[in-house]
């Protein structure tokens, strides 16, 4: 009843004051289920929340221009990120900031609010590698943004920060070892590589690391591997790769490449369906305490 009152309260007040274009009647339709949104996910009721901000981003792309496209497509995005809904967010929020760039320019204060919160969603998702060149994009844009929203974009670019010296020293220190052929200093300096600051220049080099150290048996490496093919970082996606090396993983005894090559032989990605097959994965996993395991098998 509150969401149809304030909706009909919007209406209203458009027809009575702009002459009742059919434009102006669905800004405020728009503008309506958008605060309505922002209140129903103040309340906890996110299902009614992720409803309204999905109304808006079909009535902005039927009935409204692409600045309110992109702000639809923003706030959808936002909203997953803080439902910690990465995926979607990191969707939506590329979708918004490919129409922002095209509508404000790159370099505008509502095109940085997105690179923000796409910083942020990657951030959150443990990805630097994808996340470093949005924050990049922000840093010069920050001087832009006050209260709030300043505090906002300073606590993610912080995140990003290397420190200088600190990374100089451990990459001084791990360099011999890997190159000596220590699978473990592979791995170690494939990683900080991967978060730091030139990853997309070196990454040949980062891949040749994890791949040296996984031909090795090195676990880590092996389920690093499955999640670069299985989320294209770095490389194309490809799930039959991404399934090859989750299994070496889980045949190494890495607890969450058990799971995730389980998920891919239930699903058929990369290969065959083989769920008999899964559940012995599922198994092992769990009992190395891995939570999503033991949660499928109290469920099944």
């Amino acid at each position: 009843m509150n969401r149809i009152l304030l909706l009909v309260l919007f209406v209203w007040f458009i027809v009575v004051f702009s002459g009742c274009s059919h434009k102006s009647i669905q800004q405020a339709y728009w503008d309506a289920g958008t605060f309505v949104a922002h209140e129903e996910e103040k309340k906890g009721n996110i299902g009614e929340a992720e409803k309204e901000l999905r109304i808006a981003v079909g009535r902005a792309k039927k009935e409204l221009d692409d600045e309110k496209i992109a702000s639809s497509l923003h706030n959808l995005g936002a909203f997953y990120r803080r439902q910690n809904r990465l995926s979607d967010a990191i969707h939506y929020l590329g979708e918004a900031l490919k129409l922002e760039e095209r509508v404000s320019g790159p370099t505008s204060v509502r095109t940085g609010r997105t690179l923000a919160e796409l910083s942020a969603s990657y951030l959150m998702e443990g990805n630097l590698f994808e996340g470093r060149p949005y924050a990049k994009r922000l840093e010069p844009l920050a001087k832009y943004y006050s209260g709030n929203e300043a505090m906002f974009v300073q606590k993610v670019l912080e995140s990003y920060e290397i420190d200088t010296e600190k990374y100089n020293k451990i990459v001084a220190e791990l360099k011999p070892l890997a190159k000596s052929g220590d699978p473990k200093a592979q791995y170690e300096l494939a990683g900080i590589y991967f978060d730091g600051p030139d990853a997309k220049k070196i990454f040949p080099e980062i891949f040749a690391l994890y791949e040296a150290s996984a031909n090795q048996g090195f676990a880590e490496s092996q389920y690093y591997l499955g999640v670069l093919y299985d989320k294209g970082r770095g490389v194309a996606k490809d799930d039959s790769t991404a399934r090859k090396w989750y299994r070496k993983a889980a045949e190494s005894g890495h607890k969450i490449g058990q799971w995730n090559y389980a998920v891919f032989l239930i699903q058929g990605r990369g290969g065959p369906e083989k769920e008999n097959e899964a559940w012995d994965w599922i198994k092992k996993s769990a009992a190395q305490g891995y939570p999503s395991a033991k949660r499928a098998l109290m469920n099944h």
